[in-house]
């Protein structure tokens, strides 16, 4: 095919694939993108043009194509852009370990009675009852002894993660 036939069969069609691409993609920058899209792709197939009966339902279907493709590119760069954004599966099993040895360690750090009712407690899960007829404490004084043991885990891991 050549130019100027080619700029009479298919050039005044731009508007109405103008018009299907805006419907599309809802946007008019990339609406006139896709149909500049599709003029590059009909002028490098021109060759196999000729074959086509009806070149505005030709048209037609290309563009949606294309405007199809647009929309599903896009929607993965989006979806690449939100999945480079979290941490690797193995970067967040790597960091929970790194972080449960760090807890275990300050567990062991603390006083003997404190760390004797936090492995009690936050290790093996027991409830304050249980604990206080193990150890011979009181409930109540079980609570409070786990509780500082908290307070201290807490406050050297936040220590450990400022700069």
């Amino acid at each position: 095919m050549e130019s100027a036939e080619f700029r009479k069969v298919w050039l005044p069609l731009g508007e109405a694939v103008y018009r299907v691409a805006l419907y599309i993609l809802e946007d008019t920058d990339d609406a006139s993108d896709a149909v500049q899209d599709l003029f590059l792709k009909l002028w490098n197939s021109r060759d196999r043009l000729d074959s086509v009966q009806n070149p505005k339902a030709y048209a037609i279907t290309l563009i949606r194509n294309l405007c199809i493709d647009r929309i599903r590119r896009a929607s993965k760069a989006r979806m690449v852009e939100a999945d480079e954004n979290l941490p690797a599966p193995e970067e967040d099993t790597i960091l929970a370990r790194e972080k449960i040895q760090r807890v275990l360690n300050l567990i062991e750090g603390l006083p003997s009675r404190q760390r004797q009712l936090a492995r009690m407690r936050l290790l093996d899960g027991l409830e304050y009852s249980e604990i206080a007829r193990r150890t011979g404490v009181s409930e109540n004084n079980a609570r409070v002894l786990v509780s500082i043991a908290r307070k201290t885990i807490k406050t050297k891991m936040e220590e450990n993660e400022r700069p």
